[in-house]
């Protein structure tokens, strides 16, 4: 049938019906069909059979309709084989009465001859009317033709049964009467006109439903109870690699492999955040079995890109949609050529490459944050957070609840909803231990866990959370002395000394001095606001070869803003300036106005005319005699504060 040419457009209102019979049950659908005109537009095919299911399913797939009505064994043949609600007619006891009655009027030689089953209703109709005739039932269509023709050959007059076998017996020139009544038909016809409504708004959920996974991110399909694929959304599509046309029907084993449906399928149970590579993929899966009344009837397959969850968790970690890594330096900004620097920036580049723990010692103000910020950014880290925290500035309750995050209600004053640690924070970043060596012995114990397990149990909290976070510690303490006089953790400082950098400080780093003066120098004028920052003035700088920096880097950028202020952007001589400078940064003039003790400068030569191996312990006397001021000893001496350093720690203790 010609379905474009032969049927007008779909009423958007009414559900569209297909009644389907050849002669007398297509007449009687004509009949009753115009009394349900505003209820359903119901549409006569006089077809039946293999024509009729191809017509109908090809209907079906244009939605020109809702639903089929048909009786005896066509109708039962198109249930097996369309993909819309198929409404029998139905045979009642009164249809059998009414219709034998009227063929006993006929004649007595009569037979019945009903679709698949025979009626109880008959016996008490012979006994009634004192007859016996034949009761027969047919499954198909030459089952039917085949005893009509029997009948016929027993001499039988009159043959009851569905409109099929009507017509045979018409065509083999006996009575055939009609066994289906008016009322048979109504009430199929209605029933149609319910199914066709039901269906309309199953297919209207099914609509919103499929709305509604295919604005989902994560993929969903879904299995029936031979794991074959009844539908897919288009994120499914695309992580299985199959369109939605392809995949409805075939199992969904034979479309994905490693989706493996054994455990819902077969034994009933979830599998939750199962991790399964599918297509080069890396997946995160839920398989959960559909049961209903303790039936099984298939399983809801959700797949997620593990790439995905792992952006998500890391902005749910950090409570923020995109958190940069709060990082400012680079390994580059570590200045000097000096080879102790050099040392320290091949250590650090090579370190950076690994997520192994690192343990980076140095006295304070050497620069131990910008070494880890610059191993950060040098690492595959270095999109993830990057989270600092000062151990010695925190009283031992706080900083548990900083490191560890709690739970709400943990404790009197917690915030409504918790906190989240900064070992969450860090998840797959790092975290920077700034002076570890004051953190209290108690929670020395839970870094610990931290650091073997790899978990994180927030305070309050029953379950822990998995981290992944890369540890860089920094102290300027003496951690294995510490160790020994029992105020570390052994274990503790083993688990962080796995990598270990020195940061070295300013006087052992001799020729870097006049570099970094000029480079902090130059930064101080800038935050000064000064667009055309100038050198250093020469004497200044000498001045700061010759300090010996106890507070390294940090004391240096101090002093040298202070000198900014006092000299950039002024026109001012050098001897006013000296003498501005002694007041404002006595750190370089330290000790100039005081005379050694021991007779003055003259008493001692300086260090060069001492013989090699004696100049540690005279270094050692010059010092005690302008009473520990090094400066003064260094001017004696004629050396720089470095060599004095290095000088007296080759001196024996006690030398004189």
């Amino acid at each position: 049938m010609d379905l474009p040419a032969a049927l007008p457009p779909r009423s958007q209102s009414r559900p569209v019906i297909w009644t389907m019979g050849i002669s007398r049950v297509s007449r009687a659908f004509a009949e009753l069909a115009p009394a349900y005109a505003g209820q359903a537009d119901f549409r006569i095919v006089d077809e039946g059979f293999e024509t009729a299911a191809r017509s109908i399913n090809e209907a079906a797939r244009q939605g020109l309709v809702d639903a089929v009505v048909a009786g005896g064994s066509n109708g039962a043949y198109l249930r097996q084989h369309v993909d819309v609600p198929v409404i029998l007619i139905k045979v009642t006891g009164f249809d059998v009465m009414h219709a034998l009655t009227t063929a006993r009027q006929l004649s007595s030689r009569l037979a019945l001859v009903t679709h698949a089953s025979t009626f109880p209703e008959t016996e008490a109709f012979k006994q009634a009317f004192g007859l016996d005739f034949p009761s027969h039932s047919y499954v198909t269509t030459e089952d039917a033709a085949a005893q009509v023709k029997a009948l016929k050959r027993a001499g039988l007059e009159v043959i009851v049964g569905p409109g099929l076998v009507s017509d045979l017996a018409e065509q083999q020139g006996l009575a055939g009467v009609f066994l289906y009544s008016s009322n048979s038909i109504r009430v199929a016809m209605e029933d149609a006109i319910e199914a066709a409504r039901l269906a309309r708004i199953e297919q209207r959920r099914r609509e919103y439903l499929n709305t509604v996974l295919s604005h989902l991110n994560e993929g969903v399909a879904a299995v029936d109870a031979e794991g074959r694929i009844q539908s897919l959304n288009p994120p499914m599509e695309r992580l299985l690699g199959l369109r939605r046309e392809q995949a409805i029907g075939l199992p969904l084993e034979e479309a994905a492999p490693a989706i493996s449906l054994d455990g819902p399928l077969r034994h009933g149970q979830k599998e939750l955040e199962t991790i399964q590579k599918v297509r080069d993929k890396v997946l995160i899966l839920n398989r959960i079995p559909i049961l209903s009344g303790g039936e099984l009837l298939g399983a809801v397959v959700t797949a997620q890109d593990a790439q995905a969850i792992q952006r998500v968790d890391r902005n749910l970690r950090t409570g923020a949609p995109a958190r940069p890594s709060g990082t400012r330096y680079d390994l580059d900004d570590l200045l000097g050529s000096s080879g102790p620097m050099q040392r320290v920036r091949e250590l650090a580049r090579l370190y950076a490459g690994v997520s192994s723990t690192v343990l980076i010692e140095g006295e304070s103000g050497t620069g131990k944050e910008v070494l880890a910020q610059g191993m950060h950014r040098a690492s595959p880290r270095r999109d993830f957070p990057f989270v600092a925290i000062n151990c010695a500035a925190f009283p031992e309750p706080l900083l548990e609840s900083e490191l560890f995050g709690y739970e709400e209600g943990a404790f009197t004053g917690a915030r409504k909803g918790g906190k989240t640690g900064l070992f969450e924070a860090a998840h797959n970043g790092t975290l920077f231990l700034d002076e570890i060596g004051d953190m209290p012995l108690a929670l020395q114990v839970r870094l610990l866990r931290v650091l073997q397990e790899r978990q994180v149990l927030p305070v309050g909290a029953l379950e822990p959370v998995a981290v992944n976070v890369r540890v860089i510690a920094a102290t300027h303490r003496d951690l294995q002395a510490m160790v020994r006089a029992g105020d570390f953790r052994q274990d503790l400082f083993y688990r962080l000394n796995i990598l270990r950098i020195a940061m070295p400080p300013l006087r052992e780093r001799e020729g870097d001095i006049d570099e970094l003066a000029e480079e902090l120098y130059a930064r101080a004028q800038r935050r000064l606001g000064m667009a055309r920052p100038v050198r250093l003035p020469a004497f200044v700088r000498s001045r700061c070869a010759q300090y010996a920096w106890p507070g390294n880097l940090r004391e240096m950028e101090n002093v040298l803003e202070r000198v900014a202020v006092s000299h950039a952007g002024r026109k001012i001589g050098r001897k006013e300036l000296e003498l501005e400078l002694e007041i404002t940064v006595p750190e370089l003039y330290g000790g100039a106005d005081e005379a050694p003790a021991a007779g003055g400068e003259a008493a001692f030569a300086p260090l060069d005319e001492i013989a090699r191996t004696s100049q540690a312990a005279h270094a050692r006397r010059v010092l005690d005699a302008c009473h520990g001021d090094r400066a003064a000893a260094c001017r004696i001496l004629g050396i720089s504060p470095a060599t004095l350093w290095r000088k007296l720690k080759e001196a024996p203790p006690g030398a004189s």
